[in-house]
């Protein structure tokens, strides 16, 4: 197996939304997924999408489908961004957690993947992503382990009674219900 996988496999799957909330409601309702916790809109440190300076605004939520993370991500800014290339909502990337970003982005682009945006988060968080939609029909996330994260938003899913609602506040992270 390739050694990208060997440590901590595929953690996320991230859907492109045209709305949280009811792509919320129906993962919710059709699948179990969830609650997602809204995490809103954050600014980012630095992105560069296709080697350019980009101004990318986007909302996200995080949720469970047992050890499946689920990322929605709307976004909300009109400049160039890998999800409006991906030209239509749906599966959007898995991401992979990589012990180096660096290393990971250069074995990858050996595999004819290239890089679609770099993005250093609001909290320092290195991430990149990769064009693999010639390959695999969408885009390829990596970045270093979130654990604390994964884990509050796997006890979400885990301790919320099914009447739960499927959208979460920040604060429902926290209180880990």
């Amino acid at each position: 197996m390739n050694e990208m996988f060997d440590k901590y496999g595929i953690k996320q799957i991230g859907y492109y939304v045209e709305s949280i909330e009811e792509s919320a409601a129906y993962l919710r309702e059709s699948l179990g997924a969830g609650p997602f916790v809204d995490l809103g809109v954050n600014p980012l440190a630095s992105c560069k999408v296709r080697g350019q300076d980009a101004d990318l605004q986007m909302r996200t939520a995080l949720g469970h489908m047992d050890d499946i993370q689920i990322e929605l991500i709307e976004v909300q800014s009109t400049g160039p961004d890998p999800y409006h290339e991906m030209g239509r909502f749906g599966i959007h990337h898995f991401c992979i957690w990589v012990d180096g970003v660096d290393a990971a982005v250069a074995a990858l682009e050996e595999k004819g993947m290239s890089v679609a945006m770099r993005v250093t988060s609001g909290q320092g968080l290195e991430i990149a992503y990769l064009d693999a939609r010639e390959q695999l029909g969408q885009y390829v996330e990596v970045n270093t382990p979130g654990e604390q994260l994964w884990q509050g938003i796997k006890a979400v899913h885990e301790n919320s009674p099914a009447e739960a609602p499927a959208l979460m506040p920040m604060a429902a992270l926290m209180q880990g219900k």
